[in-house]
């Protein structure tokens, strides 16, 4: 569908039953429109499609809209309404700001095996809703990497038009599915559909995600991609249904097998919220250097982040406007993955994005971080001879704080000694490697960081255990004093 000029403007000046004002067009296509709107009560947005009665999948389209609505998940974009007038019918929906899995392999490349482990969680799970949601299981048959929006590293499901029932989907007619993803009995006019044919197009999503194309059968791995992964995409894109996992549930068990790493540094990432917070011995010390790269790090290692512009140095914005990156509704924006917010002021008050972990750049602001006490410092210092004497200062205030720290020496020639300051431990005193684009990890910064996370974050879960051990034996010694006294 097209809409002219005029039809825009009418269009995107409507109050829509008396609550949704319309503010602007999100796409057209064959089914309909999708505009974005405000709530006029809730001032929150909302995607709104509207599909015209006289299109020939209208009745599909009511019905997906029905069993949309009482779906709740993560993955999901929330159905708030179903709405209809003379001519056409509405789908009020959760608005979602973020890109597509297709869209990031293109942009950056094909993702590390975390990430690609930990979006493929992600979907298992929601599929596995869809499986589960009701007396019938609901099946998508059109997974694809441009049906999956990624919302601050959330996965969304944002296309449910070929959605049906087991019995709806085998009934008699033309079927449709994406070249790539659609497993061998979606080409069969008597093939039969089930969860099964769900789960092959999770499997070639996840090969997508990490070698950037799609699978062929007989699948035949290259030798460069990791063995146990392989065999998980292996045991969805079987061409037999029968050799296929069983369910999505299952699926998503063996991927969390392959993500368990069980040390205490990923346990820390993943259990609660954290801040790690860095600043420099000096400017050009290379701190904005040290947290991007940190932050890319992460989140190509499954864990999602942002990176946090506290001081006014102009990276987040000039960055922002060399990407052509646009703000979200949280201020945020996105480049090859890395997900940050500039530095708007201390009037600026936005809304706090849903991301548990964060990386802040105090620029050299050490006084402001020690102040804010953090979960971690990272010092990074200028560790050339004419910059020791701030380097020295600097690291001694960090090591007294009692903050788990790390401390990072930028510019220093490879068989140069560090020279330690007073009280720090020698395993959180660290050379960074020289790698000019922190965006693009080699080995030796990849090392590097997990070296700098195992310490800082090791450090914090051994100095809780060390608490909780003291506060046990003074709760035992109370008690003691206690029954003595009874007695």
């Amino acid at each position: 569908m097209i809409l002219d000029r005029q039809e825009e403007v009418a269009a995107v000046s409507t109050v829509l039953f008396g609550k949704y004002q319309l503010c602007g067009i999100l796409g057209t296509g064959r089914a309909g429109t999708v505009f974005l709107a405000v709530h006029l009560g809730l001032e929150e947005y909302r995607a709104i499609k509207r599909v015209p009665k006289s299109f020939l999948n209208y009745e599909h389209f009511r019905r997906e809209a029905l069993v949309l609505k009482e779906l709740r998940h993560p993955g999901i974009p929330i159905v708030y309404d179903v709405e209809e007038d003379e001519f056409y019918s509405y789908l009020i929906e959760e608005y979602l700001e973020g890109e597509s899995l297709y869209d990031l392999v293109k942009k950056q490349g094909h993702l590390s095996r975390e990430l690609t482990i930990f979006y493929g969680i992600q979907l298992s799970g929601i599929i596995s809703y869809l499986h589960l949601a009701g007396p019938n299981p609901i099946l998508h048959l059109d997974l694809q990497p441009k049906n999956l929006l990624l919302c601050h590293d959330t996965v969304k499901l944002i296309d449910f038009g070929l959605a049906a029932s087991p019995e709806d989907a085998n009934m008699p007619g033309e079927r449709y599915g994406t070249v790539g993803c659609a497993a061998p009995e979606q080409y069969l006019k008597d093939g039969v559909l089930d969860e099964r044919t769900d789960i092959y197009a999770i499997g070639a999503i996840i090969h997508y995600l990490y070698s950037g194309g799609f699978p062929k059968l007989p699948y035949k791995p290259a030798s460069s991609m990791d063995a146990s992964l392989a065999a998980v995409i292996n045991g969805c894109i079987k061409a037999e249904k029968e050799e296929r996992f069983s369910s999505a549930q299952e699926l998503g068990e063996r991927l969390r097998q392959l993500n368990n790493m069980g040390t205490a540094a990923k346990d820390r990432l993943q259990s609660s919220s954290l801040t790690i917070a860095l600043a420099g011995s000096k400017s050009g010390a290379g701190t904005t250097h040290i947290a991007v790269g940190l932050s890319v790090y992460l989140r190509n290692h499954g864990y999602p982040n942002i990176f946090v512009e506290m001081n006014d140095s102009g990276m987040g914005t000039g960055l922002g406007a060399y990407a052509g990156a646009k703000r979200d509704r949280y201020g945020l924006m996105r480049y090859r993955g890395f997900l940050w917010k500039p530095y708007y002021g201390p009037g600026v008050k936005l809304k706090e994005p849903p991301v548990k972990v964060r990386i802040l750049d105090y620029g050299t602001n050490v006084s402001q971080i020690l102040t804010e006490r953090p979960d971690a410092v990272v010092l990074v210092c200028d560790g050339s001879r004419w910059s020791r004497k701030e380097a020295d200062e600097a690291a001694g205030r960090v090591v007294k704080s009692h903050v788990p720290y790390g401390i990072v020496y930028n510019h220093i020639a490879g068989g140069t000694r560090i020279r330690l300051p007073d009280g720090a431990a020698p395993s959180r005193c660290l050379k960074a490697p020289c790698y000019p684009d922190p965006f693009a990890s080699n080995a030796a910064s990849a090392e590097f960081y997990k070296v700098l996370l195992d310490e800082i974050l090791e450090d914090k879960s051994m100095r809780r255990g060390r608490i909780k051990a003291v506060l046990k034996r003074v709760r035992e010694w109370i008690t003691g004093m206690l029954e003595r006294k009874v007695r």
